[in-house]
């Protein structure tokens, strides 16, 4: 049986504070548990079920480090407690580096190429669930998105080899041609975080998925080939193979939520965050030379409106 995996990509400014036990409570919990209910006999260690952790900020000073993310764990009470333990600060007005969350998840997922980048998946086994309050980041920026093999130049993300730079929808693209689905969870109904899940789930023969939202003014889309969370998110219907995996997770969130001085991820520990520290180096600098660049092209544009 293929190995099942789900990475929740989690913004983590102070706009989804106020929302995140109602999230967490009536969405996640159920999603989590249906997804991991046919192992629930089985050990954790030999489980078949993964689960990881993507949190994402926005740009600016008074924000935190703009992306981290988990190892993967088999553990459903690990994982509800990264989930709970998240500190939302920051972001103030400017919008979240949605973008870059989401490249962070491609990246962690193995690379099965799917051979039919414009029909979806109904079988899938690896999703992505996208949890965001704010807007995406406009413009694009320099990101590393993994590169589609064998598929004609017009169908992937990338027309031209060199071009480094993409914006939330542009990412998006690439997850139904790995055969990830992408669902999105916002608590205000915002057209562009609509138009992430609408670019991550391309198949255009089919109908516009039920809003699975319990709670006023919230925004539910679950993608077609994630089964498991439209069983558990439809009214009449539930897990009852698994049980709550924490039951105390409405203290893990009130304990931890909005404190500030709480080391970031604390709980992930031994895991803690992990990644290719060269390529973030890499990363670093090329949005350093992005805006260098951008600035230079600003004041060529002054000196030649106003003069020098």
């Amino acid at each position: 049986m293929a190995a099942k995996r789900l990475i929740v990509v989690v913004e983590s400014t102070a706009a989804m504070g106020p929302y995140w036990e109602t999230i967490l409570r009536d969405y996640l919990d159920k999603i989590i548990r249906c997804f991991g209910e046919n192992d629930s006999t089985v050990q954790n260690s030999c489980s078949n079920v993964e689960f990881a952790l993507v949190s994402y900020n926005t740009h600016g000073c008074y924000s935190g480090c703009l992306v981290q993310r988990t190892g993967w764990t088999r553990d459903p009470d690990v994982f509800f407690m990264w989930l709970s333990s998240i500190p939302f600060s920051g972001g103030g007005f400017n919008d979240a580096v949605i973008a870059e969350g989401l490249a962070e998840a491609l990246v962690m997922f193995p690379n099965s190429q799917s051979g039919d980048p414009n029909q979806q998946n109904v079988d899938m086994h690896q999703h992505c669930i996208l949890v965001a309050a704010s807007n995406p980041y406009p413009l694009q920026t320099p990101i590393y998105v993994p590169q589609l093999q064998n598929l004609e130049q017009s169908e992937t993300i990338d027309s031209f080899p060199g071009n480094r730079l993409y914006d939330a929808e542009a990412v998006a693209k690439a997850f139904p041609q790995f055969s990830i689905s992408l669902s999105v969870i916002c608590p205000k109904e915002l057209p562009k975080i609509k138009g992430i899940y609408n670019a991550g789930n391309r198949n255009s023969k089919a109908a516009d998925p039920p809003v699975l939202a319990k709670t006023p003014h919230f925004l539910i889309l679950i993608s077609e080939g994630f089964r498991e969370a439209q069983g558990a998110l439809k009214v009449g219907e539930s897990c009852s193979k698994m049980a709550p995996c924490n039951a105390n997770s409405s203290a893990y969130i009130s304990s931890h939520m909005n404190n500030k001085e709480y080391v970031v991820f604390q709980a992930m520990n031994p895991y803690g965050f992990r990644g290719h520290l060269e390529d973030k180096k890499k990363l670093l600098l090329q949005r350093l030379l992005f805006w260098i660049n951008r600035e230079l092209e600003i004041v060529a544009l002054l000196q030649f409106l106003f003069g020098k």
